[in-house]
């Protein structure tokens, strides 16, 4: 700084030059790294830096090792908080971080500092005390004992209440018209597993069965039902709530049909006319199937989750201020407002779930959007708390996916380490993944998601960051939210009428492609406040624009691949239309290592995203520690997979040879 004018500036705000560099260099203060699964996060407090432009390296290695890896460097995200990840780590394994801090203006006190951290690891613990056996009635009685299955309790509850740590509760196939409230904990070395046998159900849903007593009454059918239900289910397909008689008989959400509540009655119209009474009706009669409150260490496996939500807030699994309970392998469909809900807690995993709703796909998103179909696979909600993992699960015609943000922080700790990655996306008439709320270190790694409304939201996402990372995007915009409701689709959302900041978002290596006619790549609507969105090495490809950008975000895109099918777009920049890249940035200053061409792809409609030998993404792209560090050839290549026929990509990232 030059003197003359730091003397000046000195005696205008009464500071001595010592004062000002000490606003402006900066200090490292305490660090964090946590560790989930397969990924860290890495957390650093700071002070001075006023001007903001310090920087903290971030390293990391297996205790044992002699070197340190680099990593990307961590993101600011306020005026005392810098934030980064770690990727490709292995489960049950002892770590070190190293964090360095830098500044043009200097750094006061040590400029590094070391923090340990482990993984957690990735196991199913058996337990060793007993096995209960539920079977339905007649077979079982709750007057058993349960411990044999010629003792067999009638009721998942009754399983439940006699279950203490280290116990398994058999469940046998048959129906479970119950809401089970599980009252205990395991523990760490002995949890509590719930196991439904093949064709085990647990159903929230009273059934009028085929012949059931129904009267004709103006132009629609009803029986009396003093008990309004949020949730009703005509054979496999969700019926539309309507508010009046009215909105019913003219049934403008369409097929399957709908319903609603009038004078003590249930009126039903279903779209083909037929009569209730040719069909099984449904009815929500409870409001959640599983709920675990205050739990710790259970595990919900192998049943078949449906039909609850009795009132607006239905539920399939409930895990309310709960930490580590592991929810897997189950099929859980046609819940009023989310398959799986958590309210608090921590460290929760959700794995190779079948999650999907029959009907939503088809209705308007007018219709749709504030009712009591605007639901999701996942929710979480409130202090979310840490460590969540959320993967190898199959998402399909949910009102949106995932909402993986609460509204807090979490207790004692500023970032939330919530992990999304491997799982499949189709049919989401609003967003795939929404990532709103408090959202701090969300990582969003190698999904595929398909035929969705938007693929990510953060409207907003704060403080930050989220990950998106090796995803892949196709057709989106291929719903009837996009082609017939007239809404824009985009692979990213931004705006929204919030007042706060998104935080930074980093878009690195995704593959986004859409077959969708007249359809844009990335458009980032109005209104909405962010920081920056970063994208390296991504293929964004439309039949529109690659990128319209109406919101005053700032932008760092560079070294990705823009491909546009249409003759006379390719990007739109506040108001402005540039139709080459070379025009693009020179106005912008973006994709000064960028390039346009044809992504080529194995074979995208039929789910293989690898890139063909010819494809222009080939070694294109920026090295990018932590990311891409086992690249092949003499640049890493751009989108979701590095080519090479002959090896697993290995910088930690599973994917190899297309989606999983």
């Amino acid at each position: 700084m030059n003197r003359t004018r730091t003397s000046t500036l000195s005696l205008l705000l009464g500071l001595t030059t010592t004062q000002l560099c000490a606003q402006t260099s900066v200090a490292l203060g305490p660090i964090e790294g946590y560790g989930n699964l397969e990924t860290a996060g890495a957390i650093a407090m700071v002070t001075g830096d006023s001007n903001r432009n310090a920087r903290i390296a971030l390293q990391w290695r297996r205790n044992g090792d002699t070197a340190f890896r680099t990593a990307q460097d961590l993101v600011r995200v306020d005026a005392t908080h810098f934030v980064g990840s770690v990727f490709g780590l292995s489960p049950g394994t002892n770590y070190e971080l190293r964090l360095t801090a830098s500044d043009p203006d200097g750094v006061s006190g040590t400029p590094s500092s070391t923090a340990s951290f482990a993984t957690r690891a990735d196991t199913l613990i058996e337990p060793s005390l007993r096995t209960l056996y539920v079977a339905a009635a007649p077979v079982g009685n709750d007057g058993n004992s349960g411990l044999s299955p010629g003792q067999a309790v009638a009721t998942i509850q009754r399983g439940a209440n006699l279950a203490q740590a280290g116990d398994v509760v058999s469940i046998a196939p048959g129906i479970y018209r119950e809401q089970v409230t599980l009252p205990r904990s395991g523990t760490a070395a002995q949890p509590i597993v719930f196991r439904g046998q093949v064709g085990a159900i647990l159903d929230g849903a009273e059934l009028l069965a085929v012949g059931s007593a129904w009267e004709a009454s103006q132009g629609l059918f009803r029986r009396a039902d003093a008990t309004p239900s949020w949730q009703v289910v005509a054979d496999t397909s969700r019926l539309f709530r309507y508010n009046s008689l009215a909105e019913l008989q003219a049934l403008a959400a369409g097929a399957p049909g709908g319903y609603c509540y009038s004078g003590g009655f249930l009126y039903l119209k279903l779209a083909d006319g037929s009569s209730p009474a040719a069909h099984d009706i449904h009815v929500a009669r409870r409001e959640a199937g599983l709920v675990a409150d205050g739990r710790s260490h259970l595990r919900i496996e192998g049943l078949e989750v449906r039909h609850y939500g009795s009132t607006e807030y239905g539920k399939g699994i409930y895990l309310r201020q709960s930490s580590d309970v592991i929810v897997r392998a189950n099929r859980i469909h046609d819940i009023g407002a989310a398959g799986i809900w958590i309210k608090g807690g921590a460290r929760h995993r959700l794995e190779d779930n079948d999650l999907y709703d029959t009907s939503i796909t088809g209705w308007p998103w007018s219709q749709t959007k504030g009712s009591s179909a605007e639901n999701n696979g996942v929710v979480l909600t409130d202090d979310i708390g840490r460590g969540h993992v959320i993967r190898r699960n199959r998402f399909d015609g949910w009102f949106n996916g995932i909402g993986p943000c609460g509204s807090l922080a979490p207790g004692g700790a500023f970032t939330t380490e919530v992990d999304i990655y491997r799982n499949r996306f189709r049919h989401h008439n609003d967003d795939a993944l929404e990532p709103e709320g408090y959202c701090a270190n969300v990582r969003i790694f190698e999904n595929t998601i398909r035929d969705s409304h938007m693929a990510f939201a953060v409207a907003p996402a704060a403080p930050g960051p989220t990950w998106i990372v090796r995803n892949i995007a196709y057709d989106i915009g291929n719903t009837r939210t996009s082609r017939i409701d007239g809404n824009i689709s985009s692979l990213l959302k931004i705006n929204s009428g919030f007042p706060e900041v998104v935080g930074p978002v980093l878009l690195l290596h995704n593959t986004a492609l859409t077959t969708v006619p007249n359809t844009d790549a990335v458009y980032l609507l109005t209104p909405g406040n962010a920081t920056f969105i970063r994208a390296r090495n991504n293929i964004f490809a439309a039949t529109r624009t690659v990128l319209s950008k109406v919101n005053a975000v700032a932008l760092d895109w560079n070294y990705d691949l823009l491909h546009t099918t249409s003759p006379t777009h390719f990007v739109n920049w506040a108001g402005t239309n540039y139709t080459t890249l070379a025009a693009f940035r020179a106005a912008t200053n973006q994709e000064l290592d960028g390039l346009v061409g044809t992504p080529n792809l194995v074979d995208a409609a039929s789910g293989n995203f690898r890139l063909r030998s010819d494809s222009a993404a080939i070694d294109r792209g920026e090295t990018l520690p932590g990311i891409n560090d086992g690249h092949v050839g003499t640049r890493p290549d751009l989108g979701a997979f590095e080519f090479d026929p002959d090896r697993i990509f290995v910088d930690g990232f599973a994917w190899a040879n297309g989606a999983p």
